[in-house]
């Protein structure tokens, strides 16, 4: 550099300038971040969601496919407000056994026919301190919990099992052969059938009926006819009721929801099962 020349550097506009774009790009880059973040959230609840669909649906197309018809199945309707807890019960064949053990051996039951029910737990959520807040509803709504229970026919006669008549334990001393000449769902109370469990999770007993928590909304139509329009038509009630009989599908309606909260207002889904003529 010469006598007397002066070192080149940067003016204030561009310093300003710089420090603008840099802010900016910062900026963006913050924005980027937090909606891929965001969208991460969102695809891991989605997902969960996505699960519990499929766990769902599977379990009710696999008791469903041994549905033993001469059985019957029951349906209970139950409206509160516009949210439906409705349930249900049937016979089906498969292979069960219980969880817990019986009789002076102890031994597990072993089947292949058991009366499966459906329907929400009946437990209130420990967490809510006034379920009749508003503030709470959404915090209720995803920790429902969707109960799966099976009852299981059996006939021993060995005398090592006491005899066990409430339809909501684990077995009952009924065969098919007795239950299909005297349906118990028709000589008591249907109503004793669709029950709605008070599931216990701190209880390991009650733990076999959990079938998934966040379960809202849990709703069932029976199909009833096709209509002039060619679709099939659809059957509840609006208070409470029961069904009894075999239609030739059945129509599930529920609102799932992702444990964090990150789909607020859940995800609703329609699940048809046909049973045919």
């Amino acid at each position: 550099m010469k006598k007397g020349e002066m070192k080149k550097g940067f003016t204030l506009m561009e310093l300003a300038v710089s420090i603008g774009l840099l802010a900016m790009i910062i900026l963006f880059s913050t924005v980027i971040f937090r909606v891929s973040i965001e969208a991460q959230r969102v695809a891991l609840a989605d997902t969960e969601i996505m699960q519990k669909l499929r766990a769902i649906t599977d379990q009710l197309n696999s008791d469903f496919a041994g549905l033993r018809r001469e059985a019957g199945i029951v349906v209970g309707f139950d409206v509160s407000g516009e949210v439906r807890t409705d349930s249900m019960t049937f016979v089906a064949t498969g292979d069960f056994q219980s969880t817990g053990q019986y009789g002076s051996g102890p031994k597990t039951i072993l089947g292949n026919v058991a009366s499966i029910f459906y329907g929400q737990s009946s437990t209130p959520d420990p967490h809510a301190t006034d379920p009749g807040d508003p503030r709470n509803d959404l915090e209720i709504r995803r920790k429902k919990i969707l109960t799966r229970r099976q009852t299981i026919l059996t006939s021993d006669d060995s005398g090592d099992l006491v005899d066990d008549s409430d339809p909501r334990g684990e077995y009952y001393l009924y065969s098919l052969s007795e239950w299909v000449a005297a349906p118990p769902f028709s000589l008591t109370d249907p109503n004793d059938w669709i029950v709605r469990p008070a599931l216990d999770v701190s209880d390991a007993n009650d733990l076999v009926m959990y079938m998934a928590k966040g379960v809202d909304d849990f709703s069932i139509e029976i199909e009833t006819g096709i209509g002039m329009d060619g679709i099939w038509d659809w059957w509840s009630t609006a208070g409470t009721g029961t069904y009894e009989g075999i239609p030739r599908a059945i129509k599930f309606s529920f609102t799932l929801y992702d444990s964090k909260g990150i789909i607020e207002k859940g995800k609703r889904f329609t699940h048809i099962v046909y049973l045919g003529d």
